[in-house]
């Protein structure tokens, strides 16, 4: 995640050291450095990350204080746990920050989770253009749509900018969160087009109570009843062809659009979801959410009917000893076979899926498993 090259005064030799790091790996680079030169003192010729302008923010670190090589090892063990996204926040999280010491370095990783990257703004003017539409000028009455091209992004941008905060990067705009501002993270998982007697206008869900009660009062409406529905769009691949769009209700959409974003903070819980979409083909959206308030009450299945056929195994004590003893003399693979036919596991494009609390119904499941043998 970081790597020191690494030279003594007095000596050419370059010395890499890749962090996060071992104790004798931290004295084996120390040992290649006193054979260069015992006495020089040491001094940092490069540094690498995966955070690009990481290094700029190490530039005055010492590599012979036992202290801050001990904190370089706890920023690199922070920022192997982040995924590209969260690499490509903090970044910016760094460079909208006032960085004194390491302290300051480490402290901003620790806190990635209080900022947010916008994709693809990365200008005053397409900050600006962000900030109307989450602003909901677009589409408000006092801003007819001749109007539009003439309003000036780049102002409304700059403005929003220097009273926030933040950092353009090439990946978007990283600023701390603000929960009451109506710039947040565009995390649209369903996006619903209204029209009222008296406006239309676009609500991203999952949204906030606030947010809704702006597009309320946009639409001059007290309550969603008051307003049709138009258009439902899905930003989920795949959701469209297994959640029905009629008879929608704001706030059922709402909800579910939460429950999507939960799905996709834990591994395989959307392909999860997906598949047990395919198989219960919900008839409404509200079906549609009852299913994702239940998921718990699904299991996704390994392919690998031999490894399922150890799965089973586990679930009734078996621990991976006893199952490593019996490896050999066991068919595992039978076993997977007939515990998927008895629980009623069903394959779907998106994976194999039973229900815990009860089979799926016998008379598709044969049909649905033909592809297991």
């Amino acid at each position: 995640m970081i790597q020191l090259f690494m030279s003594r005064n007095g000596s050419s030799a370059i010395v890499p050291l890749q962090f996060p790091a071992s104790q004798s790996a931290i004295a084996e680079a120390s040992r290649q450095l006193d054979e260069a030169n015992r006495e020089g003192k040491t001094k940092i010729v490069e540094i690498k990350s995966v955070i690009a302008n990481l290094p700029s923010y190490l530039s005055r670190l010492d590599p012979d204080s036992r202290t801050q090589l001990a904190q370089l090892n706890r920023l690199s063990s922070i920022i192997a746990q982040m995924d590209s996204r969260e690499r490509n926040i903090y970044a910016g999280a760094l460079d909208g920050n006032s960085i004194n010491d390491l302290n300051d370095v480490i402290r901003v990783a620790e806190q990635i989770s209080d900022y947010i990257l916008i994709p693809n703004i990365n200008s005053d003017v397409t900050l600006g253009r962000y900030v109307a539409v989450a602003g909901q000028i677009q589409g408000d009455p006092r801003f007819p749509e001749a109007a539009w091209p003439y309003l000036d992004f780049a102002k409304i941008g700059a403005e929003y900018y220097a009273e926030h905060g933040g950092a353009y990067t090439y990946a978007g705009y990283v600023l701390r969160k603000q929960d009451d501002e109506l710039i947040r993270e565009k995390k649209s998982k369903i996006q619903l087009d209204l029209s009222s007697s008296k406006a239309q206008a676009s609500v991203s869900l999952p949204a906030l109570k606030e947010e809704l009660e702006r597009v309320k009062k946009l639409l001059g409406i007290d309550c969603f009843a008051e307003a049709a529905i138009t258009k439902v769009s899905f930003a989920v691949p795949n959701l469209n062809e297994y959640i029905p769009t009629t008879g929608v209700c704001v706030e059922d959409a709402n909800e579910l659009a939460w429950a999507i974003e939960g799905m996709q903070f834990e591994d395989g819980e959307l392909l999860k979801y997906l598949s047990v979409l395919s198989v219960e083909q919900p008839e409404t959206m509200q079906d549609a959410l009852r299913y994702a308030m239940n998921l718990d009450d699904y299991e996704r299945i390994p392919e690998d009917t031999y490894e399922y056929g150890q799965t089973v195994l586990r679930r009734i004590g078996a621990d991976d000893e006893l199952i490593d003893t019996i490896d050999g003399y066991m068919d595992f693979e039978k076993l997977g076979e007939d515990t998927m036919a008895e629980e009623g596991v069903r394959r779907t494009e998106f994976g194999l899926i039973r229900r815990c609390s009860s089979p799926f119904a016998e008379e598709t499941q044969a049909m649905e498993m033909g592809g297991l043998s």
